[in-house]
């Protein structure tokens, strides 16, 4: 941009004297001559003497050429800043390029008002930018001017290509034996390349020939062993289909022949495993089903050796309930009426499951049934079964016994606790007590004895009896029932009848268990103690 105008009261500017030190343009030129420095020093003293000879004249002629020489770059500078204005405030420089010419206009106001052209030399540009082309394949490189002028780096493929009809419209074409690509510049010139294709033509030909009676061959042989190969694999496949259907029939005996020892064979021998394994299965399947019937029988008998009704003597009244589990298990309860009008009250659970814990708890309820009658010491009763039960029974095998004799006129409660869980009394006035153990478990260590306790009653009294699958009932989080809500429950419900409270109780610990599967029996007895009916008859 041209410099501010200066101030209109501001002095001129001097102008600056122009020296020449030749002394330091000599030292400069011959720094690193020794010859050019030993003729400069020659130079130097006729300068010297020039200097002294025409000093005065040439000083004056200086300063003539510099006071012009600042005139005229005044004067040049002016033009130039005009320039530069009229180029910056009112015009732009536009480029078109066609062909050989260049052409530069001057715009102002969205008019042309000037151009500069120039022209450019093709053959050398074109003939520079075609050689950089690699050739390895013999390929032409060319260009097409505006004057459809032919342009190639070598003036020998020029012939070859005004033969190829390179003016065509066709970007791309293929003929034999050449292929041809061009592409339009905006410049107005056509750049192209021609590649020869025959000898690849040819070579694709014969791979092409050569591929297919290769292939034909291969389909020829394929065909020759496919067909005996298909008709064994399918009358192997037919021999499998035929064994499947007879055992789908329920002939398990159904076995194939083994003709070879490839796939089908190993096939063939797989079909006959299966058939044996099958057929083994189903024998199974028939043992435990007749085992299932056995023990659903032994179930049937297990239940029907318990009460199935409330006893009631007098306003006392007694029920029990067992929640069974899937197997038959040693869990039983009992209570009836022994000749002197007392009752008998049996809680007990056989180690173990099965079948075997089942008949030992049939022994027990049936010896029990038999000598309570003639035996009034309950500690040696117990004591008597629990040796019998060790002689009798496999290492192992015990059970623990809750054996009460009730006396309903003068409300007591003799009993022995052989290892069982702490049996409750809930007082009418409130209050809860445990009948604890009075010795070991019948049959695991015979000969400690036994020792009989008695409590003493009140009207309302209640007594619950219990084994340990109802506070070992667990839910689907491995929790236990537990005694604490067993307890809770029993002071809810202990103002409810006998067979509410046991409806109730069965209810919870069948809610807590939800989706589990229950792995014991929980057993249950309840007796409610009242004043004597003094019309009863006699048991």
């Amino acid at each position: 941009p041209p410099a501010a105008p200066a101030a209109a009261a501001a002095a001129p500017t001097p102008p600056a004297p122009l020296v020449i030190d030749l002394n330091k343009i000599l030292a400069e030129a011959t720094k690193d001559d020794p010859d050019a420095r030993q003729a400069a020093e020659v130079a130097k003293q006729w300068l010297e003497r020039l200097q002294i000879d025409l000093g005065p004249a040439l000083k004056a002629g200086l300063k003539g050429t510099a006071v012009g020489l600042r005139i005229g770059a005044n004067e040049l500078n002016r033009i130039a800043e005009e320039k530069a204005r009229q180029i910056q405030e009112e015009g732009r420089m536009l480029t078109e390029r066609r062909g050989r010419l260049i052409g530069f206009k001057v715009m102002r106001n969205g008019h042309a008002v000037g151009q500069v052209d120039a022209e450019l030399n093709l053959d050398r540009v074109l003939g520079t930018v075609l050689s950089l082309t690699n050739g390895a394949e013999g390929e032409i490189p060319f260009a097409i001017d505006t004057d459809k002028k032919v342009y190639t780096p070598r003036p020998r493929d020029r012939a070859t290509l005004e033969s190829l009809d390179l003016t065509g419209p066709a970007a791309a074409r293929a003929g034999r034996p050449w292929i041809v690509a061009k592409h339009d510049d905006p410049s107005g010139i056509t750049f192209g390349i021609a590649r020869p294709i025959g000898a690849s033509l040819d070579e694709i030909r014969r791979a092409a020939l050569d591929n297919l009676g290769l292939g034909l061959f291969v389909i020829v042989i394929a065909l020759a062993g496919v067909f005996p190969l298909s008709s064994r694999m399918t009358r192997n496949l037919t021999t499998l289909t035929q064994g499947v259907n007879r055992i789908a029939g329920g002939d398990l005996h159904t076995r194939v022949p083994v003709r070879s020892h490839d796939e089908f064979g190993q096939l063939a021998q797989a079909f006959n495993r299966m058939t044996e394994d099958l057929e083994s299965h189903q024998k199974m399947l028939v043992e435990r089903e007749r085992l299932q019937r056995e023990l659903e029988l032994c179930r049937q008998i297990q239940n029907d050796m318990l009460p199935h009704e409330m006893l009631r003597l007098g306003l006392t009244e007694v029920n029990g309930v067992s929640i069974p589990a899937r197997e038959v298990g040693g869990d039983f309860f009992n209570y009836f009426l022994l000749p002197d009008g007392q009752m008998a009250l049996l809680v007990g659970d056989v180690s173990g499951k099965g079948v075997g814990a089942a008949l030992l708890m049939a022994n027990i309820q049936a010896t029990l049934r038999a000598r309570l009658p003639l035996e009034l010491d309950l500690a040696a009763l117990t004591d008597a079964i629990d040796r019998e039960v060790e002689r009798t029974t496999p290492r192992g095998v015990y059970l623990t016994l809750f054996v009460g004799i009730l006396d309903p006129r003068q409300k007591t409660l003799r009993y022995v606790n052989a290892g069982h869980n702490p049996q409750f009394l809930l007082r009418r006035a409130g209050g809860l007590e445990r009948l604890q153990g009075t010795g070991l478990p019948v049959g695991l260590f015979s000969g400690h004895g036994y020792k009989e306790n008695a409590v003493q009653l009140g009207d309302d009294d209640l007594l619950f009896f219990y084994t340990d699958g109802m506070v070992e009932t667990e839910n689907a989080g491995s929790e236990m029932f537990g005694t604490e809500r067993l307890e809770a429950l029993l002071q809810e419900s202990r103002t409810r009848k006998v067979n509410d409270l046991l409806a109730r109780i069965e209810s919870a610990v069948r809610e807590f268990r939800g989706t589990a599967e229950p792995f014991d029996d929980a057993t249950m007895m309840a007796l409610r103690l009242g004043a004597p009916d003094p019309e009863a008859p006699p048991a």
